[in-house]
Parts: structure tokens; sequence; C-alpha cells
């Protein structure tokens, strides 16, 4: 079996039958879907054994107790069977029939262990357009050049659902979701670039990802950012001591400091005032601008040095007011 599709649910009824309409038209067919029910209290559950009752070789359904979105992918991907995993979220879905084909292609040509592909926000019924391009990446042959580029071009994303994965790689370096962090995502895939030689890209949106107040991405919380913050700390010490090469070192942590950027607008952005024990840890972390190479950390660094974290603070709340 090729492919591995495998959708975390949690209360999602509205919206899981898009979801999974759009995996099974697919062109390609050496696929299967795991559904891993994550303790749903709706008609999520249900919604996912008729499925599994109707394509009972395409589909199969994990019920498990609760554990958040991380732990359900880590069960998906225990029992998972395909070559190559794909994570898609229960709210989003598929824009393209040829998606697994596409991939599927890209990977047969190339021999991927990851395979990175674009998204479109879906809001209100309508798709908008993607923020960045991947034209021309797979000119560079060499995967760290690769990375390097799009580290250049702010086409680094650390979203699971925007790629594919060789499920061996993962699974021969336990790479997983840590389930006690917020922002798994980031984590997990610079886990999982530590293993990876060959990168491809598709230059073409394949999911709309549903925008809904309320959900996990929208939610903004204390822990939000002390995880993130973490999250730094952890991969700074890490990509610094990592056997790396030179230039996918210098990648990473670009890619930190793009995260760093990141971290001071989540920081402008929380309004709990407890926030404040943090800014010692976030002042320490500045020295990841440094490493910066693509447009708004390059920025945020010369802010930096002409106003300090205050000032870059106080410049960050007051555009965020007027965009």
């Amino acid at each position: 079996m090729f492919f591995s599709v495998i959708i975390p649910i949690y209360n999602v009824e509205e919206y899981l039958r898009e979801c999974v309409d759009s995996i099974l038209s697919q062109s390609f067919e050496d696929y299967e879907i795991v559904l891993v029910d994550d303790g749903s209290t709706d008609k999520s559950g249900e919604i996912c054994d008729s499925y599994s009752q109707k394509h009972p070789d395409i589909i199969k359904t994990l019920h498990k107790p609760n554990g958040g979105q991380s732990d359900a992918r880590n069960v998906g991907a225990e029992t998972a069977a395909g070559d190559y995993i794909i994570y898609i979220d229960s709210d989003d879905f598929v824009i393209s029939a040829d998606f697994l084909k596409d991939i599927h292609d890209e990977i047969e040509k190339h021999g991927s262990d990851i395979v990175l592909y674009k998204f479109q926000k879906y809001r209100d019924g309508k798709l908008e357009n993607c923020s960045f391009s991947l034209s021309g990446i797979n000119a560079i042959e060499n995967g760290d050049e690769l990375l390097l580029e799009l580290v250049r071009r702010d086409a680094y994303y650390g979203m699971a659902w925007i790629k594919a994965f060789r499920r061996d790689m993962a699974a021969n370096n336990q790479v997983i979701f840590d389930t006690g962090l917020s922002c798994e995502d980031m984590d997990w895939y610079f886990s999982l670039l530590l293993h990876a030689d060959k990168i491809s890209a598709i230059d073409n949106s394949y999911i709309a990802y549903r925008q809904r107040s309320g959900s996990v991405t929208t939610t903004q919380k204390l822990k939000n950012l002390t995880d993130f913050i973490y999250t730094l700390e952890k991969w700074h010490g890490i990509i610094a001591k990592a056997d790396l090469t030179d230039t996918k070192r210098k990648a990473l942590m670009g890619a930190l400091a793009k995260y760093y950027a990141n971290l001071l607008v989540t920081y402008v952005r929380l309004k709990d005032k407890e926030k404040k024990k943090c800014v010692g840890q976030i002042k320490k972390l500045s020295s990841l601008l440094d490493y910066s190479l693509s447009d708004r950390p390059l920025k945020i660094r010369k802010l930096y040095r002409l106003a300090g974290f205050s000032g870059v603070v106080l410049l960050l709340k007051i555009y965020d007011r007027i965009k």
C-alpha cells in the first residue's frame, strides 16, 4: 500500500463527511484511510463507523479516549500500513482529485523522503490564494540546499497537514508528536527534518484550510506562549549540537529565526497578564534573529537593534491594530 491518510477526529460531525469524501474521490487508488475518533461526544464516531462499514477495504476506524490531536495522530501512525503517511485535519478537505496521484508521481520521480505542497484558507465558503510559492524548488537537487531556499523565500511551514513523508523514516527514528505541546507540529517537523535527505515540493494547493473561531489554532492561551518558548529553546540547543551539514544547520537556524518573529506576534496578541513573566526568556532568545534569512525576521532584527524588545512589541501592537 502506498499511502496511509490519517485523520484525527474530535466533535466535527458538521465537516467530517466533506473531508472523507474528498479523499474517496481521488483518482489514485492505492491508499487507506485511518479515521481516529478521539473520544468524540457528538455523532463523529458514528459517522466514522458508517464509512468503515461501507468501505471496509479502504477505511478503518479507531475509537480511543480523548487524548488530543497529537495522541490521535500517533495512534493512527502506529496502525498505518502505507509506505507514506499523510495527515489531514478533520475540518479541512482536499480540493483536487489528483492530490494523491500528484504526490505519488513526485515520489516516483525524486525518491522523496518528504513531499511538500500548499494550501488555501477556506473562509465563508470561499478559497483564498496561497501566500507562498514553491515554484522552481525542485530544480535544486541537494536536499539541504532546497531546505535553505524554502527558508529564504519564507516557504518553510511546519504544519503536519501540508506534507507527505516516508513512514519507515519516521518510525525508525521514533519521530512522533509530543502530546503535551500546543505547538506540536513545529516540534515534530524539526524532528522529521533531522532524518530527511531528499525533500521535494509541488507548487499546487491541495488542502482547503477551514477558518473557524474557537478551533485549536485560533485560541490563544498562556500555554501557547510557554510551549513556544520551550520549543525554541529545545531546538536551538539540538540544532547547534547535531551532526548536520553547514547548509542544513543554517536552514534550520533560519527557520528558528522565523519562529522567533512569530513568537513576538504571539506575545503581542496574548491578553493574559501572566505573559510578562516570560519576557526574560523571550529576550534571551532574541539571538535567534542573528540567523534571519527571510524578510519578516530580517525586518524584526533591524527593529530589535534599534528599539529593543519593548519598542518591537509596541510597533507590532500598532501594526496589528491597523492591519
